[in-house]
């Protein structure tokens, strides 16, 4: 019965479960004034929204809670579908066109993984150089204009509904399920969350850290190159835009969602949770008929908010 209660008294106090809390009250607020919101094609449209973004913050939640940080994700992820793009509309079959996309992505996140370790150089600066060079990339091949493509198995992936629900929002339980047990079932999982903790001891431990962070960017390119190709069906063809704001929505995501900016912690379910809480709150303002700029401020202003909560947290448990 004790460990019953526990249990309870623990998930109740996670931070998953106030966010679920947050995500029901703001629901509710914008159900307000409109009839819509909590409509069957509404929260349809609110799935397919957030559904990439939360594909690329599972992703940046692995690098986050070990510690780094990947401004670089929207341009992986644009790159994958652009040369996947190029690829179909020059002949290539789909066999081969789509796992290129696929590792166009893994082959950035392997770059960034490395570059950082051997040139012993803050992620930061190095995926923001990396964002640069994929974006650069993206327009020389694109010359900017999107290149359109006529494949109907990508257009399903992005359009498309089995059952009534959309295919490309099947993706995201897949995946979240799949980060979420690899982040918290798995020795890499918890290696993650050590080094993000302490990388000293981490090495002093015997782990190979450079190589861990290579995996873990590898990892995070490949959400990205699958997100890719996805938005290559959405978009029907390689965007030259594509991805331009993910780099924000993503981190938006995962800090929203209780991954600390220090590293050491972090959760799949919470980046998810943060994910939909965004695009609830843009859905919503748009059906407000609120200005769709004040969306970006809304959402830099909850980052701030959030983080603020998260800092002033750790340093009352810190002195605790």
């Amino acid at each position: 019965m004790k460990t019953k209660l526990w249990y309870l008294r623990r998930l109740t106090e996670s931070r998953e479960s106030s966010l679920l809390l947050v995500v029901v009250l703001v629901g509710a607020i914008f159900s307000v004034g409109t009839k819509t919101f909590f409509s069957v094609e509404n929260i349809l449209n609110i799935c397919k929204q957030v559904t990439l973004v939360t594909m690329v913050a599972a992703g940046q939640t692995f690098i986050i809670t070990s510690g780094g940080i990947d401004l670089s994700v929207g341009s992986s992820l644009g790159l994958s579908s652009v040369i996947m793009s190029w690829l179909i509309k020059n002949g290539v079959s789909l066999p081969i066109s789509i796992p290129a996309g696929i590792v166009t992505g893994i082959v950035f996140g392997f770059l960034n993984g490395f570059f950082i370790t051997r040139l012993r150089l803050p992620p930061f600066i190095v995926t923001l150089g990396m964002a640069s060079v994929g974006r650069g990339l993206l327009l020389i091949i694109t010359r900017g204009y999107s290149i359109v493509i006529d494949s109907p198995l990508i257009m399903s992936l992005g359009n498309d509904r089995v059952m009534g629900i959309p295919i490309m929002a099947m993706f995201m339980p897949v995946v979240v399920v799949a980060a979420a047990l690899l982040l918290g079932r798995t020795v890499f999982g918890n290696h993650v969350k050590a080094v993000g903790g302490n990388e000293l001891a981490t090495r002093l431990c015997g782990i190979n850290v450079d190589w861990l962070k290579i995996k873990i960017y590898t990892l995070a390119g490949l959400f990205c190159g699958i997100a890719g190709v996805i938005m290559t069906g959405r978009l029907n063809g390689g965007n030259p835009n594509a991805g331009l704001n993910f780099d924000m929505d993503t981190i938006g995501a995962v800090v929203i969602g209780g991954t600390s900016m220090q590293g050491g912690s972090g959760t799949i379910i919470g980046t998810m949770l943060g994910a939909v809480l965004m695009g609830m709150i843009r859905n919503g303002l748009v059906l407000w008929n609120v200005n769709m700029y004040w969306t970006t401020v809304t959402t830099g202003a909850i980052i701030i908010v959030v983080c603020a909560v998260d800092s002033f947290t750790s340093r009352q448990k810190d002195k605790a």
